[in-house]
């Protein structure tokens, strides 16, 4: 999610790899051109063997 602003908000979900384990999701959100909240996550699985739904809870004052 991303707006147009010149300042802009994001919510950053990415999948870093492609080529087997380990298997590493990236996240971070920018407020106001702002980042600096990045998290790295190792998955226990391939998300590449599958369709899956993934969901992110947000609001006006926090991202879950």
């Amino acid at each position: 999610l991303i707006s147009k602003q010149a300042q802009h908000d994001e919510i950053d979900f990415e999948f870093i790899g492609s080529h087997g384990p380990p298997y590493e999701l990236s996240t971070n959100v920018f407020a106001k051109g702002v980042g600096g909240r990045e998290k790295k996550f190792h998955l226990w699985f391939d998300p590449s063997t599958d369709f899956h739904s993934y969901t992110i809870l947000w609001n006006q004052y926090q991202v879950v």
